[in-house]
Parts: C-alpha cells; structure tokens; sequence
C-alpha cells in the first residue's frame, strides 16, 4: 500500500473518530444537563414547580414537627395593663339616702366660729360636740396646732375663709397645704371636706372693705382648685345659703354673716345627702401648683 493511500485511511479514520466523539457529547449533555425534575416530597407530595407552582393545601399548611421530648414555645401572651378609675371629683356627689348618724359618729370638724354652728344647734345629736376644733377668728394661718390634736378620724370638715378673704391666695395655699398634711398623716385614710365659705349678705358685702360677694366667690374658686390638686373634696354649701343674687338672705342674719338655726339646717341637711361613702379610697394626690397670678 502506497503512502498516499495510508494516510487517506488515516484522515478517514480521524473524521470518523470527531463525529463519534460529537455525537457522543450531545448524548451525555442531553442526559446531565436541563432542568432535573424535583424529588417528591416527603408523603408523596409533589414540591413546588420551578415555573411557580404551589404545593398542594395539605402539604402548605402542615405544621413544623416537634421533636419527641420538647415542648413547643407558647406565644406570649400580652398583660392587660389596668384602668385607672378617673378622679370624681372635687365636687361631693348627692347620695340617694342620708349619711346618718353612724357615718357622723367618726367625723371631726375644724374651722371658724361660723362653722361651729353646725356643733351650737346641735341637730338632734348627730354631730358629736367633741369632734368641733374651732375659736372665734381662728384662720386657716393659725389652724396647725388643732389641726395636730385631730387623730383617728375617719372624715375631717375643714372650714375657714370668712376672716381671711383679703389675704394674699399665695399664703392660704401654703397654709391649707399644710394642715391638710397633718391631717392626712394623723388620721390615714380619711375623707378629707374644705367647706366653702358662706355667702354675705348684700348689706355686709356693700358696707365691708374685706367681706364682699366677690371675695367670697374668689376664695371658693381657690378652695375647689386646692381640693382638685389634693385630691380631697369639695363642699358647696355656697349655693344651698344664697339666694339668686348670691348673697345671704338679709332676713335669715343679724350681722350679715351667722346665721339663723333654719338656715344652719340647710346647711346640715345639705352635708348629710352629699357625702363620700366610707372606705372610698381617692387617687393620689397631683402636684400643687400655684397659678402664676398668685406666685408671691
């Protein structure tokens, strides 16, 4: 055989040997390559598709497994956070049925001679004559020394104002401050009233410099302010004594300011439907702030 004819069969040999090895190679791309299909999964449940299937329901919603031997983690669940009852007051709310003398027998009563008439017409005795802490002229400035003889109350009536209406409001703060904490910290507890001061009569308010309708009304204005800071009551017995004008009845008064026993019962009757029951508890007590028009 010729040389020629040798590597004829070899070139032949060599483009049989290219073509096998091609057609060999797409065979295997055929079989390795692409998308494989995804293993079923666990339950015989197909897994999701790569062109955006989804699992079917059984399989999407179960559960994750627990592992024999441990708990699962509860999820926590959030605390309540409790309400605070809203402060009632400063004004005493009426009650459907009288106070009586079971509600009195506990009660103490510090203030001015205008207030000891409450003790001097005695009311049927409801009112026990040693509970009144008082002396004529007596002020809130100088009310300390009884207002520490008070102990073991269980509701103190607190009521001055008429000889001190023309006194700077920034000083009764300060003074009403601090015999209501002795009183808080002598009689724990307690149901603490600031009496308003009584209405004048027009005559008195015409022909005073310091006992006027104006004064009285603005020293009440304080009274319920401080009573609203403190977190104690109220008493408007203002209202219940004047009359439409707002002044005391000329007929039921001498000297424009005490008053006749009538009216002294309007008073009583007043104190014993509008009343804080026994064993009401009030909020603490907010801050005292003084407002800036009566900042000394």
């Amino acid at each position: 055989m010729s040389h020629k004819t040798i590597a004829l069969s070899l070139a032949a040999l060599c483009v049989v040997l290219a073509v096998v090895v091609v057609v060999m190679g797409v065979t295997m791309a055929g079989w390795g390559g692409g998308e494989q299909p995804a293993p079923a999964a666990e339950g015989g449940a197909p897994s999701p598709a790569a062109d955006g299937g989804t699992l079917p329901v059984s399989a999407a919603t179960e559960e994750p497994s627990v592992t024999p031997g441990q708990a699962s983690t509860p999820e926590p669940t959030a605390t309540p956070v409790p309400t605070e009852e809203p402060w009632a007051g400063p004004d005493v709310p009426a009650q459907s049925d009288p106070a009586g003398s079971s509600y009195f027998a506990d009660a103490g009563f510090l203030g001015n001679s205008v207030l000891s008439g409450l003790w001097y017409y005695d009311y049927d005795g409801l009112l026990p004559d040693d509970s009144f802490f008082w002396t004529n002229g007596l002020t809130i400035l100088g009310a300390s020394p009884y207002a520490a003889q008070m102990t073991g109350y269980g509701k103190i009536y607190v009521g001055f104002g008429m000889n001190e209406l023309s006194y700077e409001k920034s000083t009764l703060r300060q003074a009403y401050n601090t015999v209501l904490d002795q009183l808080e910290e002598n009689n724990p507890g307690c149901i603490i009233y600031l009496v308003s001061v009584s209405p004048v009569s027009l005559w008195k308010s015409t022909n005073d410099r310091y006992i006027t309708r104006e004064l009285v009304q603005s020293f009440n204005e304080m009274l319920r302010q401080i009573a609203q800071e403190r977190q104690v009551w109220y008493l408007d017995v203002y209202n219940v004594l004047c009359d439409a004008d707002g002044y005391l009845p000329s007929d039921v008064t001498n000297d424009g300011v005490h008053f006749t026993p009538a009216h002294y019962e309007l008073w009583f009757d007043y104190m014993n439907t509008h009343y804080i029951p026994d064993g009401t508890e009030a909020p603490p007590a907010e801050e005292a702030t003084v407002p800036p028009e009566e900042q000394p």
